[in-house]
């Protein structure tokens, strides 16, 4: 038999910890809002979405490959499953590697099927769930209930990690792609350094961002190479 002392326990425990996470999305009590928010949000998501791969379009039209892959990319955080974004991208990269996952992002491995709004719409959506479930479990002192609403908190949890996550590598991190025919990686941020690698990278090579000192770029390409780029032969995003 379910003890009634360890149900209130968990009930009052579930809801402690699902105040912060859906307080912001209840507040004033008007769903509707709430409602009318994310559909702004997904609204907003899409129309930038939209204007990015447009944008790439053009600049492939151009001859701009280079900058043609950065609004690509940027798309593609709004329209993770668009197949002709994605068609268009791989033209443009011509079947290049993007700069290495991290392990992380195999463990998540759902990360690149969600949108970048999508993922914090989902997590607002679980909090309150979350939220009323844990309520309803204090209320109604029912154990089916309160199973719910750890299953709902753990799922809040992960999607907020999630969300967290996708913030850390497009708003943190800083990505570029290469807009000159060739670009010379350096030992040092100066033309006087020897090269750090073999050959020039070519256009619409990707990398991560990992120091910026005056005017120049100290990079980390897909296969863990690192090099020094003048800031001039790049876009960054």
């Amino acid at each position: 038999m379910f003890d009634r002392t360890v149900h209130s326990s968990m009930s009052r425990l579930i809801l402690l910890l699902a105040l912060p996470l859906g307080g912001g999305c209840l507040e004033r009590g008007d769903p509707q809002a709430a409602a009318i928010f994310q559909q702004a949000q997904q609204t907003c998501d899409r129309a930038a979405a939209a204007v990015l791969y447009h944008q790439g379009n053009a600049l492939m039209r151009a001859g701009q490959r280079g900058r043609a892959i950065a609004a690509y990319r940027q798309a593609q955080r709004y329209r993770p499953r668009d197949p002709h974004l994605e068609a268009n991208l791989l033209s443009a990269t011509g079947g290049e590697p993007a700069p290495r996952r991290a392990i992380l992002e195999y463990l998540l491995f759902w990360q690149d099927w969600l949108g970048y709004g999508e993922k914090f719409t989902l997590c607002g959506a679980a909090a309150v769930a979350t939220f009323l479930l844990g309520l309803a479990a204090s209320l109604l002192r029912r154990r089916r209930l309160s199973q719910l609403a750890l299953a709902a908190l753990a799922a809040t949890l992960l999607l907020a990690f999630s969300a967290g996550y996708d913030w850390y590598r497009y708003q943190y991190l800083v990505h570029g792609v290469t807009t000159q025919r060739e670009t010379v990686a350096r030992k040092g941020y100066a033309e006087s350094y020897e090269p750090a690698l073999t050959a020039p990278l070519p256009e619409g090579t990707e990398f991560l961002v990992v120091q910026r000192r005056g005017g120049w770029l100290l990079v980390q390409l897909a296969g863990g190479q690192e090099g020094w780029l003048p800031e001039k032969a790049a876009v960054l995003y």
